[in-house]
C-alpha cells in the first residue's frame, strides 16, 4: 500500500474535455438486473435464526461466555429458558429468549431481530443481576461465536477494510485468504471502533458468504480462525470482559449482525447497502438524509477562533450572492468560552465577546434565507480550565492514577494567554527518570521548549550584585529529533548563539565565560525552534551563575514550581521573530503538574453526568436554533475506561459508558425527532453500526482534500455506507487552514465529491472562478441522487499516481446511473474501458457526458460485455458520464 503523501498541486485545466466510445474489449463480466434477496438467501438466514439463535441446545447457540468459571454451553442447559416472538412490522420479527440462573439471580436476555425482506438477523445480549448480592465473575462474553464449513478446495476469503486513522489509506479495502490453520485478529484502537480496523467484514467461501458486523462504539475484537480442515470459527465481542455485576446492575454485548448471501461478492455488498438504507440508517422526518451542500469558514478562521456574529452572517450572504445555495451553514470548533484555543473543551457556553447575542441572530438570518445551521460539539473530552473540569470533577474519568502517569511528579510553567502546553519550562524534581515519547527528563532535569508559532522559551536570571560573574550554560537535546537555536542575552544584547543539530552541529551547545554585570542586570537563556518547527524541540538546561562573592546560583536546583519570579530566577517567553527580543519578555503565569493534569473523559455511564449533558445540549439546540448536531470525539477513551476498573470489574466502565453514549443520542433524537446527527471522531474513527444507526459521518476523515486519497476513500467506504461526507476547496493544493484565492479544478472537485459535500473556499475572495464552481455544483446536484443506488467499483483499488480509478452507481429500477472515472497525473493511458454492471442487456441506453458535450445510444449488452471506454486527453482529469435506459 502506498504511504501517505504531502498534497501536491495538480494541473487540471478548468475546461478539460473527455470523450467516450464503446470498444470491443472486455474488462470484466457485467452482472445484470436489480439486487434483491433470493429465496435461497432468505432461507439460509431463517435456518440460522431457528437452528442456532433460537435453539434450545446451548451448544448450538452462536454466542458464548463464562460465568463463575463455567462455560455457557454447560450452564444454560441448567437455567430456566423462556422464548417469545413479536411481529414488529411485515418485514421484522423480534425474538426474545431469556435464561435465568436460579442460584445467583443473573438473567440473560437475547434480543434478536429477524428480517424477512433481507437475509439478515441481528442480536444483542443483555445481562441483568436481579439478585440481592453481587454475581460471580462474568468473563469472555463473545456476542458471536459461530463456525462455517466450506465444500471446495479454495480457501475462505475475508473481505475487510482499514478504518479511518486519518491517512491516505482510510477505508482501503482488503481481501485476505484464510487457508487451513490461518487466523486473523481485528480490533478497535484506543477504544474508538474504526480507529484502525473497519468493524464490518464479508467472509466468502464456495459460492456464498456471510457479512459479519460488530456494532460497538468501544473496544471490540474479532477473530477469524481456520481449523486444519475446511472450517472457520468467528468470535467477536467487547475485547476484555471479566467483571462481577452488582445488585440491579446490567451489562450488554455489542450488536451482532449477520447477512447471508449466495453468488457474487459485489452483489452481496449492494445487498448490504440496500439493507442499510431500508433498516439501519437515520431517517429524520421519516426520510433518508438527502444529499446536501454545506459550507463553513473554518479554513479562514482556524475553525471558529476568529469567527463572530458579523463574519458568519457575511459568509452566508456571500455564498447566496454567488448563487451557491447552501443546505447547511457549518459552525465548527472554537465558538465556546476557552482561553487556549479550540481544543480546550469543557465549557459549553457561547463566547460572549465574539457572540454577544448567541447564535440566534445567525440562525434566524440563515433560516430566513432557506439555510439550516450545523454546530460542532465535543462533550466527552474535558480539558483543564473549563467549567466541567473545575466544577464537576466527580463526573470525570482519569487515564490512571498520578503514580501511573509517565510524567508523575514533574512540574512546569506555561502561558495562559498563549494556551496549549508550549512554550514552557519543565522540571523533574523526582529521583526517577521521567519519559514521554522520545523525551527523557533525568532526575533534577530542567528543560525548555519553544512555542508552536515560533515563541522563544526563556529562563531569566537577575543579578543581585555588580562585578564579574562566571556563567556556565549547557543546552542539550532531550529528544532524538531536537533541532533548536539557543541564545544568551545580557540586558537584551546577544552575547552568544548556538545550534543543536543544525548546520552540522551536534546534540549539545555550551557557553562558559566571565561577564561583567551590574546589579539588576538580566541574563536570558533562550531556546528557539531552529528549523521552523517546535515539534520535538525539548532542550535541557544546565545553568550555573557564580557571583563575585562566590555564591553559586543553579537554575535546576532552585527551580520553583509555585512562584514566578522566584528570587533571581524567572520563567517566560519572547514573541516570534528573526532574533529574540528580550524587551517583550512575558512571564509564564500558569503552573502545571503534568502528571496530575491533562485531559479527562466525561463519564456518560454516570446517570447524573448524562442527565446534565442531555438537558444542557438539548436546551442549547432549541434556544440557539440549531438544526444539525455535530459531535466530535478527539480522544482515545480506552485508558480512561480501563483505569477506572478494578481487577474484578474489567470491561464494566466501558460497557456502562457505551450504553450511556447511545442513550444520550437516543434521548436527543427523541426530543428533536427531525434532527440529523453528524458523527465525527477525529474524522471517521467511530463509524460502527450502532453509531451509524443514529448518525451519518459528514467528515469521513481528517485527511483532507488531497485527490487520490479521497478517490480511494469513496471507493472503499461506498461498499459499506451509502451516506458519508467530506470537504473540498475544489483545489488540490489547498492547505488545511488558510484564506485567499484558490484555483477551481474539476479533477480536485470530483475527487472529493460525496453525498454530503462541504465547501471550504474563502468566500471573501471575489476573484475565485465562481462560474466554474456554480457549474460543478449544479452537476453534483444532478448526479447526487445516485449515491443511494447500487455501487460497483470498475477498477482495482490503487493509490498509484499512474493508475486510473473508476466506479459506477446504478439504479436498475429506474434504468439509469452514473460513471465517475479519474485519470491520475502520471497515467500514460489516455483511454480506459469499463464493463458496466446491473444493466438490462436487451435495452438501449442513452449515454451523455455531464458537460453536455454529446449523447450516444448504446445497447446494454455491449456496455456490459465490451465496456464503456473513457478517453481523457489531459492528466489529471475526471469524467462524469450519465446514462439512462431508453423506453
Amino acid at each position: 500500500m502506498n504511504s501517505p503523501a504531502i498534497p501536491k498541486r495538480w494541473g487540471t485545466a478548468p475546461g478539460s474535455r473527455f470523450l467516450f466510445v464503446v470498444v470491443v474489449w472486455v474488462l470484466g463480466a457485467g452482472r445484470a438486473g436489480a439486487v434483491a434477496p433470493t429465496v435461497e438467501e432468505r432461507e439460509t438466514a431463517s435456518r440460522f435464526t431457528t437452528e442456532r439463535l433460537l435453539s434450545e441446545c446451548p451448544a448450538d447457540l452462536p454466542f458464548a461466555f463464562r460465568y463463575g468459571g463455567r462455560p455457557s454451553q454447560q450452564l444454560l442447559g441448567e437455567w430456566h429458558r423462556a422464548a417469545t416472538a413479536e411481529k414488529l412490522d411485515p418485514n421484522r420479527t423480534r425474538h426474545t429468549v431469556e435464561y435465568a440462573d436460579p442460584e445467583s439471580g443473573l438473567r440473560l436476555r437475547c434480543e434478536a431481530v429477524e428480517y424477512h425482506d433481507f437475509p439478515t438477523v441481528e442480536w444483542t445480549l443483555h445481562f441483568h443481576n436481579e439478585g440481592a448480592d453481587e454475581t460471580p465473575l462474568l468473563e469472555d462474553v463473545a456476542a458471536l461465536d459461530a463456525a462455517w464449513q466450506r465444500r471446495g478446495d479454495e480457501p475462505f476469503l475475508l473481505h475487510h477494510a482499514t478504518g479511518s486513522p486519518a491517512s491516505r489509506s482510510d477505508y482501503a479495502p482488503h481481501t485476505t485468504p484464510l487457508p487451513p490453520a490461518a487466523s486473523q485478529r481485528f480490533a478497535g484502537a484506543g477504544g474508538r471502533p474504526t480507529n484502525a480496523h473497519w468493524s464490518y467484514f464479508n467472509l466468502q467461501w464456495d459460492d456464498q458468504g456471510v457479512i459479519v458486523v460488530v456494532g460497538w462504539p468501544g473496544q471490540w475484537a474479532a477473530d477469524f480462525a481456520c481449523d486444519a480442515l475446511r472450517g472457520v470459527r468467528v468470535v467477536a465481542g467487547q475485547e476484555a470482559v471479566r467483571t462481577k455485576l452488582l445488585p440491579g446492575e446490567q451489562f450488554r454485548s455489542p450488536l451482532m449482525v449477520l447477512q447471508f448471501w449466495h453468488g457474487d461478492y459485489l452483489r452481496s455488498q449492494n445487498l448490504w447497502r440496500r439493507w442499510m438504507m431500508a433498516h439501519s440508517m437515520p431517517r429524520p422526518g421519516g426520510e433518508l438524509p438527502p444529499p446536501q451542500f454545506v459550507a463553513a469558514s473554518s479554513r479562514a478562521y482556524e475553525e471558529m477562533i476568529g469567527a463572530n456574529e458579523q463574519n458568519q452572517i457575511m459568509h452566508i450572504d456571500r455564498y447566496l450572492e454567488e448563487g451557491l445555495m447552501l443546505d447547511y451553514w457549518w459552525m465548527d470548533a472554537g465558538w465556546y468560552i476557552q482561553q487556549h484555543g479550540w481544543p480546550q473543551v469543557g465549557t459549553w457556553e457561547i463566547d460572549p465577546e465574539r457572540f454577544p447575542r448567541g447564535f440566534r441572530p445567525i440562525s434566524d438570518h440563515a433560516h430566513a434565507r432557506g439555510v439550516q445551521i450545523l454546530v460542532w460539539f465535543e462533550p466527552e473530552r474535558v480539558m483543564p480550565g473549563t467549567w466541567l473540569y473545575e466544577h464537576r470533577p466527580e463526573w470525570l474519568l482519569s487515564p490512571g492514577t498520578v503514580q501511573d502517569h509517565p510524567l508523575a511528579g514533574m512540574r512546569s510553567w506555561h502561558s495562559s494567554g498563549l494556551g496549549g502546553s508550549d512554550p514552557c519550562v519543565t522540571h523533574n524534581p523526582t529521583d526517577q527518570t521521567r519519559s514521554m515519547a522520545d523525551i527523557r527528563w533525568e532526575p533534577g532535569r530542567l528543560a525548555s521548549h519553544p512555542g508552536p508559532r515560533g515563541e522563544y522559551s526563556v529562563v531569566r536570571w537577575q543579578a543581585a550584585e555588580s562585578g564579574p560573574h562566571q556563567i556556565e550554560a549547557r543546552f542539550l537535546a532531550l529528544d532524538e529529533q531536537t533541532t533548536t537555536d539557543v541564545h544568551l542575552l545580557h540586558n537584551g544584547q546577544s552575547v552568544w548563539e548556538g545550534r543543536i543539530r543544525l548546520e552540522g552541529h551536534g546534540p549539545q551547545a555550551a557557553f562558559t565565560e566571565q561577564l561583567t554585570v551590574e546589579k539588576r542586570d538580566t541574563i536570558d537563556f533562550v531556546v528557539g525552534w531552529g528549523d521552523g518547527s517546535h515539534i520535538s524541540d525539548t532542550t535541557g538546561l544546565e545553568i550555573q551563575v557564580t557571583e563575585p562573592s562566590g555564591r553559586i546560583y543553579d537554575a535546576a536546583e532552585e527551580f520553583q514550581p509555585h512562584e514566578n519570579p522566584n528570587g533571581p530566577w524567572s520563567y517566560g517567553y519572547l514573541p516570534p521573530g528573526a532574533v529574540p527580543d528580550s524587551s517583550a519578555f512575558q512571564l509564564y503565569d500558569r503552573p502545571a503538574r503534568p502528571g496530575e493534569e491533562g485531559p479527562r473523559l466525561l463519564d456518560l455511564g454516570n446517570p447524573d453526568a448524562r442527565r446534565w449533558l442531555t438537558d444542557h445540549i438539548s436546551g442549547f439546540l432549541t434556544e440557539q436554533g440549531i438544526d444539525l448536531y455535530r459531535q466530535d470525539f478527539n480522544i482515545d477513551p480506552l485508558p480512561f475506561w480501563r483505569a477506572a476498573d478494578a481487577s474484578d470489574r474489567q470491561g464494566m466502565t466501558e460497557n456502562q459508558y457505551v450504553r450511556g453514549y447511545l442513550a444520550y443520542w437516543d434521548e436527543l433524537l427523541r426530543r428533536h425527532p427531525g434532527m440529523l446527527i453528524d458523527s465525527c471522531a477525529s474524522g471517521g474513527r467511530r463509524n460502527d453500526l450502532e453509531t451509524m444507526r443514529r448518525a451519518v459521518p459528514l467528515w469521513r476523515s481528517d485527511y483532507a482534500y488531497e485527490p487520490i486519497g479521497h478517490q480511494c476513500m469513496t471507493y472503499g467506504i461506498s461498499l459499506w455506507l451509502p451516506y458519508h461526507g467530506t470537504g473540498t476547496v475544489a483545489s488540490a493544493a489547498a492547505p488545511y487552514y488558510g484564506g485567499g484565492w484558490t484555483a477551481v479544478e474539476p479533477y480536485a472537485f470530483w475527487s472529493n465529491a460525496a453525498p454530503s459535500l462541504g465547501s471550504g473556499i474563502d468566500i471573501r475572495e471575489r476573484q475565485i472562478d465562481y462560474e466554474t464552481l456554480r457549474r460543478l455544483y449544479r452537476q453534483w446536484r444532478q448526479i447526487s441522487r445516485y449515491y443511494y443506488a447500487d455501487y460497483y467499483p470498475l477498477t482495482p483499488y490503487s493509490q498509484d499516481a499512474d493508475a486510473w480509478m473508476a466506479w459506477q452507481f446504478n439504479d436498475p429500477e429506474e434504468g439509469s446511473g452514473v460513471v465517475q472515472a479519474f485519470r491520475r497525473h502520471e497515467s500514460p493511458e489516455a483511454q480506459m474501458r469499463f464493463a458496466l454492471y446491473g444493466l438490462d442487456p436487451d435495452a438501449t441506453y442513452a449515454i451523455e457526458a455531464i458537460d453536455g458535450s454529446g449523447t450516444t445510444h448504446v445497447a446494454g449488452s455491449e456496455l456490459m460485455r465490451e465496456g464503456l471506454a473513457v478517453a481523457l486527453e489531459e492528466s489529471p482529469a475526471a469524467a462524469v458520464i450519465c446514462y439512462r435506459r431508453i423506453p
